[in-house]
């Protein structure tokens, strides 16, 4: 009698402390953190098509070719250190960075390809790439701020008395926000040469 009456104690102490909460808690961040790199992945995956795009319209005008071709080897080594951060489950503010230096190569990628091969403008493989990597992009950017929700909620309840006891026991840290930066808050865009304004002064 006296051995069951301390299991419903100890049963209803352990309810109390928040420790399923917690876990609960750290499975959606994990998820979370999860939805954003396969958004990540997913866009790495789109690249090689737009620069396969690009190739093949780089093949009737060599002469312009160097430039494109030094865009590109950037863009495939940021790819590369994401794809590395992401697998190798690096922290959140290491595929923070790389996936901002994607972003940027991306960027400056797809604005040298269209000042070099204009008719890209034109090409519906091209266009339709864009549109995928914009749509992309505004998936990372709100699988981005569903992580960060589930990070202030995880946060703030461990921070709770008697939670704070119980995650201390555990050991249930803090979690990092998925900081974007400035440079990352915008999907890749091109500037076409007719959106342009050319006038010499």
């Amino acid at each position: 009698m006296r051995k069951q009456a301390a299991w419903v104690l100890t049963a209803l102490l352990l309810s109390g402390c928040g420790y399923n909460r917690i876990q609960e808690l750290d499975e959606q961040t994990n998820q979370q953190k999860g939805n954003i790199e396969a958004e990540l992945m997913r866009r790495n995956d789109l690249i090689p098509n737009l620069v396969n795009t690009v190739d093949q319209a780089a093949q009737h005008e060599r002469g312009t070719f160097t430039e494109v071709a030094r865009a590109r080897a950037g863009l495939s080594s940021a790819r590369d250190q994401l794809a590395k951060a992401v697998q190798g489950n690096a922290g959140t503010n290491e595929v923070s960075q790389a996936n901002a230096a994607v972003s940027d190569q991306l960027r400056l990628f797809l604005n040298v390809a269209v000042e070099a091969y204009p008719q890209l403008q034109a090409n519906q493989n091209f266009r339709a790439l864009q549109d995928e990597l914009t749509e992309t992009e505004n998936r990372i950017a709100v699988a981005r701020r569903d992580y960060n929700e589930s990070v202030t909620t995880y946060n703030s309840y461990i921070r709770r008395f008697p939670q704070a006891l119980t995650a201390k026991v555990i050991g249930a840290d803090r979690k990092e926000q998925f900081q974007a930066p400035q440079s990352a808050q915008q999907a890749p865009r091109v500037q076409f040469p007719s959106n342009q304004n050319t006038t010499a002064q």
